[in-house]
């Protein structure tokens, strides 16, 4: 012990005579110490006052420095201001999540002075909406914030509740901490015997609160560009499906409700923790979020895909749906949290040996019926004939028009079609071709055309593939038509009603899924500087030219996979990447990339100008 004790004391000794020698300078470099200070500050303002604490004593200020690097991770998510702004919104999420649950609820806050905003598209409107409710559709509703107050209460509703989340998480990442949705929405409403008003309401001018412009632009960027279908997963069949598709699942519920069951394999991501856990969100694959009962999943797609998650989409059915459209089938419980990853093995094997013993007939009928959308869509792509279906020389167009009996259909919106069209064509629109087969006659010739060809050839492949032997397109489209000043019309013409073809309703029910849910832009890529960008990102390409066109010359690194073949070579394209079709001028990519999206490679893509673009474009 003595000599321990001589030892220490050798060694204090030193220190003393160290710190004797070095006195006038330990104060000068007292300066740099309290400096640091601002810097925590401006890291992570909260945590400036344990800075300011800690600064009297030398001791306390060594073991801060440590703390000014870490602050340095939020110096660099400052630097993203829409994924600070979301987590700031989303992390103070109240309890409740802004729902305003009861059409009770709802007339006491109108008797209070809220203001109702209806964000269903106007014609949805104005068949009825609730008394007192303005229009803002979702997709205009970053556009028209003078019309949206920040000082009196803000309610959200839409239909059934999914546009109005997305709406309400829209608005509170903006700031707007008044706004609530109403989840039971304009269905709810109805069902509770709600007054209902078709008088227009317009909406008064208010000040605009300040908004980070970065914040503003993201937002409005997502909204102003949701597509046709609104990001949505409708069914538990549908989520079965694309999670065989290689679909993630993530439960926004809290731990506590995950725990008590959950979906297959989903991973669990708190609302409130999204932006801080982004990283755990794959952007790679498709990803499906749902909750309890749709609301916070509609929130959450707003939230991932504003902060850049485009491949999201919600389940609105959610948990709830889910379990029911289980329990209705007579099919194995969910899997809980608690049970250990070979539960969810066995519960898909009790799924694939389930009894058929409850399943609706018409169900039953399908599964034994032994359909296969792929095998349609092999038997589609087969047979394209010679020519490909396409009239491209404007005079034998002309031709067949005058003595053909040819039924023109315009494919356009309904807004382009009014701004003029070819004479005698009707108009159904490309998203609605699913739904209007009654329009398009199946013992006539039909002619669809569009713009420039894209999606008359997206038109032409979709009927095709629902037995429409008839069609044929016209790849020049209005563009050609009126670029060789021929008779153009704005005169409306109301389509005939005709015989649907027998469909399939599983080839029905996959073709609507993807005409439906056809987003902005049309799966286009439409510049080769735009190809370019999606190749060096690890796009994959596929020509789909005949051999002997692909040996003459093809985009670098591309594969060829003929048109007819690509049915039977389904599993050569990849399913977890950015896939690029193309062919010469276009018309092939397109009925491709129909084929292929609805045989559920969804991430397919088409390069509309095609090989002659390319060329061109690098000459």
């Amino acid at each position: 012990m003595s000599k321990r004790i001589h030892i220490l004391l050798t060694i204090l000794m030193v220190a003393m005579l160290a710190l004797s020698a070095c006195g006038g300078k330990s104060k000068e470099a007292e300066p740099p110490a309290q400096e640091a200070a601002p810097l925590a500050q401006e890291a992570a303002p909260t945590e400036a006052p344990a800075v300011e604490e800690a600064a009297p004593t030398e001791a306390p200020a060594a073991e801060e420095a440590p703390a000014a690097k870490e602050a340095a991770p939020a110096e660099e998510a400052a630097v993203d201001p829409v994924i600070a702004g979301f987590d700031e919104y989303l992390s103070n999420i109240p309890e409740g999540y802004m729902v305003v649950k009861t059409a009770e609820d709802v007339q006491e806050a109108m008797d209070n002075g809220a203001l109702m905003i209806d964000v269903r598209e106007p014609d949805e409107y104005a068949e009825g909406h609730i008394p007192g409710a303005i229009n803002i559709p979702l997709r205009t509703l970053a556009q028209n914030l003078d019309k949206v107050p920040t000082d009196r209460p803000v309610i959200l509703y839409c239909s059934s509740g999914h546009r109005a989340g997305m709406g309400l998480g829209s608005l509170a990442a903006l700031g707007y901490s008044n706004a609530r949705s109403y989840h039971a929405s304009w269905k709810g409403w109805t069902a509770a015997d709600g007054e209902v008003s078709t008088e227009a309401v317009e909406g008064e001018t208010y000040k605009v609160p300040d908004i980070d412009a970065d914040m503003l632009a993201a937002v409005d960027d997502f909204l102003s560009n949701i597509p046709d279908g609104w990001l949505v997963v409708k069914t538990a069949d549908d989520v079965q499906e694309a999670v065989d598709n290689g679909a993630a699942l993530v439960d926004v519920r809290t731990p506590d409700e995950y725990a008590e069951g959950y979906i297959l394999d989903a991973t669990n991501v708190p609302l409130r923790t999204l932006a801080k856990n982004l990283d755990e969100i794959p952007a790679d694959q498709p990803v499906i979020v749902y909750c309890g009962s749709g609301h916070r999943a509609a929130m959450a797609t707003a939230a991932l895909q504003t902060m850049g998650r485009t491949n999201v989409k919600a389940y609105p059915a959610s948990y709830q749906g889910w379990v029911a459209a289980h329990e209705e089938a007579g099919e194995a419980e969910p899997v809980t949290a608690t049970e250990a990853v070979t539960a969810t093995e066995e519960m898909t094997a009790t799924e694939e040996v389930t009894t058929t013993e409850g399943v609706p007939a018409e169900v039953e009928e399908a599964m034994e019926s032994g359909f296969s959308v792929t095998a349609a869509v092999d038997e589609f792509f087969s047979n394209i004939p010679e020519g490909y279906q396409a009239v491209g020389d404007i005079d034998v167009f002309k031709d067949m028009m005058e003595n053909g009996n040819i039924y023109l259909v315009d494919v356009r919106t309904p807004d382009e079609y009014a701004e003029g069209h070819i004479p005698g064509a009707v108009n159904v629109p490309l998203l609605t071709i699913a739904d209007n087969l009654d329009k398009i006659p199946i013992d006539q010739p039909v002619m669809l055309y569009c713009s420039s060809g894209h999606r008359a050839a997206m038109s032409l492949a979709s009927l095709d593939m629902l037995g429409y032997t008839n069609v044929k397109s016209f790849p020049p489209g209005w563009k050609g038509w009126s670029a060789a000043e021929e008779e153009v019309s704005t005169d409306v013409v109301e389509p005939g009603e005709f015989d649907m073809p027998e469909v399939n309703p599983e080839m029905l029910a996959a073709v609507a899924e993807f005409l439906t849910n056809i987003p902005e832009g049309y799966y286009a890529i439409g510049t080769a500087e735009k190809l370019q960008g999606a190749m060096d990102a690890g796009a994959e390409l596929i020509d789909v030219r005949q051999p002997e066109e692909y040996a003459e010359g093809a985009i670098d690194d591309a594969i060829n996979i003929p048109i007819r073949e690509l049915g039977k070579h389904l599993d050569e394209i990849p399913a977890d990447k950015t896939v690029v079709v193309y062919c010469g001028t276009g018309h092939r990519a397109a009925m491709s990339l129909a084929g292929l999206q609805v045989a559920g490679l969804t991430n397919v893509r088409s390069f509309p100008p095609s090989y002659k673009g390319w060329v061109a474009a690098n000459e």
